[in-house]
């Protein structure tokens, strides 16, 4: 007799014949009080993780800035975020690739039918071309990746066969299908990267870096920049909360796409 198995994600992608895209740049999101302490150690710290227990970890997004710490109203400059957008050509190893923010994740804010599984069953493992097949399975193309423009699930099921044994990659599909809400933005369609040491920031892997403008005026600040980056992009600081500032910094993450050339 034949049992039924459960296919879990990594190994689906894994044992598919899906095309693996060059990766969109890897972008790391910070909070700008964090800014000049950054440009002085020159790299980006692994810190100590409350999701995963014990390690020290630096996080990373594919393609998006879609990070976002606590919101406030009517913030400080210091309390918007700050961009780093890296392309390397010889990547930092990873310690796992996850296709949505773990964080979110495991604070309650994906739906059910996703935490009805353990966030482990979302681990795709730590080989980079994961991200390729990710991006290949859902959204066919890195430019509808970042769009967010992800495959009709029933277009999905019909090419690749897929039944109830591939719950997880299914519910992974509606995630990414599904707009965002108040409690599950766009962290919910984004893939995660996690690297266990500090990332170096050099010129050669920092493709640009987007902050609020008023760093700009501070001293010393643009001139370790530019010995770091050959592109600034710098964003108004606005009378509302920081979660409403996150349109001008996609635009400017796209600007710093177009300034280094990147076509997705």
């Amino acid at each position: 007799m034949v049992k039924p198995t459960e296919v879990k994600l990594r190994d689906f992608l894994k044992n598919s014949n899906l095309a693996v895209p060059k990766s969109p740049p890897w972008i790391h999101s910070t909070a700008s009080s964090n800014l000049i302490p950054i440009l002085n150690e020159e790299k980006l710290l692994a810190v100590k993780c409350n999701i995963f227990q014990g390690e020290k970890l630096c996080y990373l997004f594919v393609g998006r800035a879609a990070y976002k710490g606590k919101d406030a109203l009517n913030p400080e400059p210091w309390q918007l975020p700050t961009v780093f957008v890296m392309r390397f050509s010889n990547p930092p190893p990873l310690k796992r690739i996850h296709p949505f923010d773990t964080g979110a994740f495991e604070r309650g804010r994906m739906p059910d039918y996703l935490t009805t599984f353990k966030l482990e069953d979302f681990n795709v493992g730590t080989d980079q071309d994961q991200i390729g097949r990710l991006i290949s399975l859902y959204f066919e193309t890195p430019r509808r990746y970042v769009d967010r423009d992800a495959n009709d699930q029933k277009k999905l099921k019909e090419e690749h066969l897929l039944n109830m044994s591939h719950s997880r990659v299914l519910a992974v599909s509606k995630l990414y299908k599904e707009g965002s809400t108040k409690d599950c933005d766009d962290r919910a369609a984004v893939i995660e990267l996690q690297v266990e040491a500090d990332i170096p920031l050099k010129k050669e892997n920092l493709l640009g870096v987007v902050i609020p403008e008023e760093f700009q005026r501070t001293p010393g600040v643009t001139e370790a920049l530019k010995a770091l980056t050959n592109v600034i992009e710098t964003y108004r600081l606005l009378p509302l909360n920081v979660s409403q500032h996150y349109g001008l910094i996609y635009e400017c993450v796209e600007q710093v796409y177009k300034r280094a050339g990147i076509n997705l």
